[in-house]
This record gives C-alpha cells, structure tokens and sequence, in this order.
C-alpha cells in the first residue's frame, strides 16, 4: 500500500509539473461590476520582462491575439470591447491591456531512467488447498529516450479604470506555463477567467 501510495504521488508531481499558473488581483469591494456590458479599450500594450528566464520565442503579434482572444471571451458573455477609433460614450470603465509574454522556448531533454510500479495479479493457495488471488506491486525501470520539448508561457495584465474619475478599480495578472506547442488555450483562458470576473 505504501508504494502504491508513493506512486500517485509521484504521477501526481508529474502531472504537475507540466502546468503551472499564479495570479496576483485586486478588485475594488465597494466598486458596483453588476450590468457592465461595454468596456472602452484605452490602451493595448506589449512590455516583455526583463528577467525572461529563458530564450523565448515571442509571439509576432502579441497584442492582436490577445485582443482577438478577449472579444471572443467577452462576445460569448454578451459583452462588448470598445475599440478605438469608435467611441467610449457607452462604457463605465477603460481597460489597459498589456501583455507581458506570449511565447514558446524548446529544449532537449537527455535520455532518462524512471522507476514505475505496475500491479501484477498472482495466484496461490492456502493451507486448505483453496485458491486465491492477490494484486501486488512489481517495481520495473524504464528507459526513456531524449526528446525536444516545447514550454508555452503567458502572461497579461489587465487594469480597469472608472471613466469617470480615472481611479483603478481592478487589476490582475495571469501568468501561466505548460508544457506545449502554443500558448492559445491557456491565452483564451486567462481572457475567460477576466470576463468572467468582472460580471
């Protein structure tokens, strides 16, 4: 039982470590979000980190994706992105949109040795001669050969300030990383999880 324990654990910090996300937020309590149906886009900028941890590939058109992926996130709630040249007389709040990473970096992993635990079913007999059947653990090593794998990372921050006195009365940034070949899935979440926020 306690290897078989050892192993969900161990495919659990697997599976884990494929994606990870964080987020840092502040949203005004005594600000009324009920029946915003319009918002004024006011600024869309990209402004990559400095400390990027890596060689990333960069997205060519950051800004453009995640301006289509945010009026589909907000289309689907029945909201509207006000975009300039268009004017922001219907909207309550100015969204400033900046994307701080959209982009990809592949690396080569080395071949590598993995202990798996696979369970084997045996029979035996009692000392009454009646057979029975057990499961157990039985430890294997698997060789793995090296590969390229591709990380996607994203990042935006969205900031939402009242038209009419120009104070912030939400911001958030989404960061998030997995382990694979583009960034738009986790890019139209993050867009869905903001929509959905400000309902």
């Amino acid at each position: 039982m306690k290897k078989l324990f050892i192993l969900v654990l161990v495919l659990l910090i697997g599976i884990m470590g494929t994606a990870s996300a964080s987020k840092s937020r502040f949203k005004d309590p005594n600000y009324s979000f009920s029946n915003i149906m319009n918002v004024y886009l006011a600024e869309c900028t990209y402004a990559p980190k400095a400390n990027q941890p890596h060689d990333l590939q960069e997205d060519s058109n950051p800004t453009g994706r995640a301006l289509n992926s945010l009026r589909t996130a907000m289309a689907k709630k029945n909201k509207n992105l006000i975009v300039p040249p268009d004017e922001p007389t219907r909207a309550r709040l100015d969204l400033h949109l900046t994307v701080h990473t959209l982009a990809t970096y592949t690396y080569w992993k080395e071949p590598w040795f993995e202990e798996v635990y696979e369970n084997k079913k045996i029979t035996e007999r009692d000392r009454d001669g009646r057979e029975r059947t057990i499961t157990i653990p039985v430890k294997r090593v698997v060789q793995h050969p090296g590969h390229w794998i591709t990380n996607a990372y994203a990042e935006v921050e969205f900031t939402l300030k009242d038209r009419s006195t120009g104070r912030t009365v939400y911001n958030c940034i989404d960061t998030r990383e997995r382990q694979d070949s583009g960034y738009d899935g986790m890019l139209n979440r993050i867009c869905n999880d903001f929509v959905g926020d400000i309902k």
